[in-house]
C-alpha cells in the first residue's frame, strides 16, 4: 500500500488505456501496437512513481534511512553516534632491568596476526629499575570487529624499540563499535522530544542513556526512591556491562550533569540483572525437504541466534519460547521438541541471558 501516490501497474495502465480510448475514439484491442506502447509508457510511469513515493516516505521517521534519517534527526538535535575504536591494555617487558628511563612513544603498534593492529595512545616510560610497564592500546581502524582479542592474543612488537623483549595485552580487547544503526538512530529520534524537559521525566533520562555510546543497547530508567533515579543498561548484542565498563561511566556522565537532570536528583547507574537460561531443542524436518537438509539446518542455527539476540537486546522483555519455536519453523523444522526456555515473566530490570545453546537436527520425518 502506498501512501502517496498510486503506483499500482495494475491500475495505472486500464487508465491510460482508457483516457486514449477516450480521447480517440478507437477501442484498443490486446494485440494492438498502441495498447503496447501505452504498456511501455506505464512501465516507465510506474518507476517513476516507485521514485516519488519513496521521496515521500524519506520524510517519515518511520521509513527514512541512511542520510535522509540523518536530516531528520538534525531538526530536533540528534546527531548518529559514530564508530567507536576497540581498546585493550597492553604490557611492555624490557629484556632486562636497565639503567635509564626507557620510553615507549606513543602510537607504537602491536598485533595479534600480522593484519590486525593496536597503537599505544599514550608515551609509556618505564623508569630505571622497572623491567616492564602498561598502557592503553587502541586499535587502529573504529569498529566492532576488533573486540574480542583474549589476554595474551596480541603480542607481537610492529615498531622495534630498544630492550623491549615482549608484549602482550592483559585485557580482552572490547569498546568498539559500529556507526549507528538506522534502527537505533530513529529511536533515539523518537525519544529526542522528551530530552526538551527539565523535569526529568524517565523519557529524558532515556534519551540521554541512549546518547551516551553507540554500545549502549537498551535502557530501563526507575525511580529507585524519592529523589534516586535508577538506569539500568544493556549493551548493543544483548550484552550485560560489568560494574567498570565505559559503558556505565559514560551513561552515568551523560545523565548526571546539572544540566540534564533537576538537581533534586541523584543518579545511579547500574547493569541490567541478569536472568540465565538455556536453549536445548530438537528438531526435524519433512521427507519433502529432505534435499534441502543441509540449507534447512542452516536456516535454523540462523534463526536460534536471531531468536537469542531478540530476546537479550531489550530489558525487561519476557523469556518467550514460542518466538524460538516459530523462528524454528518458518527456518524449515517440522517438529521441534523443545526443553528450554520455558516462559517467564521477568522485571522492568531484568534481561535474559543464555549460558548454554543445545540444539541438535534429529533427522527425517
Amino acid at each position: 500500500m502506498s501512501l502517496f501516490v498510486n503506483m499500482d501497474p495494475m491500475s495505472i495502465l486500464p487508465q491510460m488505456v482508457a483516457d486514449f480510448e477516450s480521447y480517440t475514439g478507437v477501442t484498443l484491442r490486446e494485440g494492438d501496437q498502441r495498447r503496447q506502447m501505452l504498456q511501455g509508457f506505464a512501465y516507465v510511469l510506474t518507476g517513476v512513481l516507485q521514485n516519488i513515493e519513496h521521496a515521500g516516505l524519506q520524510n517519515l521517521l518511520q521509513y527514512s534511512s541512511g542520510e535522509n534519517l540523518d536530516k531528520l534527526g538534525e531538526l530536533v538535535g540528534v546527531y548518529r553516534l559514530p564508530a567507536q575504536a576497540s581498546q585493550t591494555t597492553m604490557q611492555f617487558t624490557l629484556s632486562g632491568v636497565q639503567s635509564q628511563t626507557i620510553t615507549i612513544p606513543q602510537g607504537t603498534r602491536v598485533t595479534p596476526d600480522g593484519t590486525t593492529f593496536f597503537a599505544t595512545v599514550a608515551p609509556l616510560i618505564i623508569l630505571s629499575g622497572n623491567l616492564s610497564g602498561t598502557v592503553t592500546a587502541s586499535a587502529v581502524e573504529v569498529g566492532s570487529g576488533y573486540d574480542g582479542y583474549l589476554s595474551g592474543q596480541i603480542a607481537t612488537l610492529v615498531d622495534g624499540i630498544p630492550f623491549v623483549e615482549t608484549v602482550r595485552n592483559l585485557t580482552t580487547s572490547e569498546g568498539g563499535t559500529d556507526i549507528e544503526a538506522d534502527e537505533a538512530l530513529r529511536e533515539r529520534i523518537r525519544q529526542a522530544p522528551f530530552s526538551f524537559s527539565t523535569a526529568g521525566p524517565s523519557g529524558a533520562y532515556r534519551f540521554f542513556a541512549l546518547s551516551a555510546s553507540a554500545d549502549v543497547g537498551d535502557v530501563y530508567v526507575t525511580q529507585l526512591s524519592p529523589g534516586t533515579v535508577g538506569i539500568y543498561v544493556v549493551k548493543v548484542g544483548g550484552k550485560i556491562p560489568e560494574p567498570d565498563d565505559p559503558v556505565i561511566a559514560a551513561v552515568e556522565a551523560a545523565c548526571s550533569s546539572s544540566d540534564r537532570r533537576p538537581l533534586t536528583d541523584y543518579v545511579q547507574v547500574a547493569p541490567a540483572v541478569a536472568v540465565n537460561t538455556e536453549i536445548t531443542a530438537q528438531y526435524w524436518i519433512s521427507e519433502e525437504n529432505k534435499s534441502r537438509t543441509e540449507s534447512i539446518q542452516a536456516a535454523v542455527a540462523t534463526a536460534v541466534e536471531e531468536y537469542k539476540s531478540w530476546q537479550t537486546k531489550q530489558i525487561g522483555r519476557y523469556i518467550n519460547p514460542d518466538e524460538l519455536r516459530k523462528r524454528m519453523l518458518n527456518a524449515g523444522a517440522t517438529r521441534i521438541a523443545l526443553a528450554s526456555p520455558v516462559y517467564q515473566e521477568l522485571t522492568a530490570e531484568q534481561v535474559a541471558q543464555f549460558s548454554k545453546t543445545e540444539v541438535t537436527y534429529q533427522g527425517v520425518e
